[in-house]
C-alpha cells in the first residue's frame, strides 16, 4: 500500500509538471514562433544528457525493437502530436484531446485482464472524464465548445494514441528497469531520430533580437527540458512500476488542473465556476484512487512490451 501511494504521488506530481510545461510550451510556440521539431529535439537530447550525467544508467543490452518503438512511437509520437495540437489550438484543447488516451488504455487493460471492471472503476473514470471536460471545455448558451482547427483535431487525436502506447509500453519496461533507465535511453533514441529535422528547423529560426526576449525564451525552454521532460516523464514512469496504466491515466488527469491554474496565473486566462467544479471532481477521483480496491489484477512481471 505504501509503495502504491508513493507511485500515485509520483504520477500526480509528474502530470502536474506536464501541465506547467504545457503552458510554457504554448508561449514558446505561439508567441515566439519556435519550431515544434526543434523544441522536441532540444528537450529530448538535453534531458537524456542530463540523466546520463546524473544517474549513469547501464546501457541497454541489447538494444531492442521494443525500446525503439517506445522512443519513436511513444515519446516522439506523443510529444510531436501534442505540441502540434497545442500550436494549432491552445493548451487546454490539446490537453482535452490527449486525455482520450485514458479510455484507450482502460479498454486495453480490461481486454488483457490487467484490471477487472467494477463499480469503482466506473466511478473513477467518470469523475476523471467529466472533470477534465468541465475544466478545459467552454460552455456557452449554445452548448459545449472548444477552440479547435481541423489540424488541431487530427494532431490532438494522434497525441492520445501516442500517449496510450507510451503508457502501456513504459509500464512494461518499468517492471524490470528503473525510471531513470527508461527515460534516459528513450529520450536519447527519440532525440537522435528527430535530430536531423530538428536541427534544420533550428537553423532556419531567428532568435529574438532583444536580450530580454532571448533570455525569457531560453528560460522557458529550460522549464520544458527540466520540468516538463526530465522530471515529469521520469516521475510518471516511476509511478507505473506500482500502478496499472489505467490508474496512472486517472492520476494524469491532474495535468489539466495545473495547466488551467498556470494559464490563469501566467496567461491571464480566467477560470469559470464550472472549471473549479471540474478540478474538484478530478481531485476527488485521484483521492479515491489512493484507496486501492480489489478490482484490479496483479501486474504481470514477465509481460512483453506491446
Amino acid at each position: 500500500m505504501q509503495a502504491q501511494r508513493a507511485a500515485l504521488a509520483a504520477t500526480v506530481t509528474g502530470s502536474g509538471l506536464w501541465g506547467l510545461s504545457g503552458v510554457a510550451a504554448q508561449v514558446i510556440l505561439q508567441r515566439y514562433d519556435f519550431p515544434v521539431w526543434g523544441l522536441i529535439t532540444i528537450r529530448m537530447l538535453c534531458a537524456s544528457f542530463l540523466l546520463l550525467l546524473i544517474t549513469r544508467p547501464d546501457r541497454p543490452r541489447p538494444w531492442t525493437w521494443s525500446l525503439a518503438a517506445l522512443a519513436i512511437v511513444g515519446l516522439v509520437g506523443s510529444q510531436a502530436t501534442y505540441l502540434e495540437a497545442l500550436f494549432y489550438s491552445n493548451v487546454t484543447t490539446a490537453t482535452l484531446l490527449q486525455f482520450l488516451f485514458l479510455p484507450m488504455v482502460a479498454g486495453y487493460e480490461l481486454a488483457k485482464g490487467t484490471i477487472r471492471w467494477s463499480m469503482r472503476w466506473g466511478v473513477l473514470l467518470t469523475l476523471a472524464a467529466v472533470g477534465t471536460v468541465l475544466l478545459v471545455g467552454t460552455f456557452t448558451s449554445l452548448g459545449f465548445s472548444i477552440l479547435i482547427t481541423p489540424l488541431g483535431l487530427v494532431f490532438g487525436l494522434g497525441s492520445a494514441v501516442g500517449g496510450a502506447y507510451y503508457t502501456l509500453a513504459a509500464r512494461e519496461f518499468a517492471q524490470t528497469q528503473s525510471a531513470q533507465w527508461v527515460s534516459t535511453w528513450g529520450f536519447l533514441l527519440g532525440g537522435a531520430v528527430t535530430a536531423p529535422i530538428g536541427a534544420w528547423t533550428l537553423l532556419e529560426y531567428h532568435w529574438p533580437a532583444t536580450i530580454g526576449s532571448g533570455l525569457l525564451l531560453a528560460g522557458l525552454i529550460l522549464v520544458v527540458v527540466i520540468v516538463g521532460t526530465l522530471l515529469a516523464f521520469t516521475l510518471y514512469v516511476y509511478g507505473l512500476r506500482n500502478l496499472t496504466a489505467t490508474e496512472a491515466g486517472i492520476a494524469d488527469s491532474f495535468e489539466p488542473i495545473v495547466a488551467a491554474v498556470a494559464g490563469f496565473a501566467i496567461l491571464g486566462v480566467a477560470l469559470s465556476a464550472l472549471q473549479y467544479v471540474g478540478g474538484t471532481l478530478i481531485i476527488i477521483a485521484v483521492a479515491l484512487l489512493g484507496a486501492r480496491g480489489r478490482g484490479r489484477a496483479e501486474p504481470s512481471k514477465g509481460a512483453r512490451p506491446p
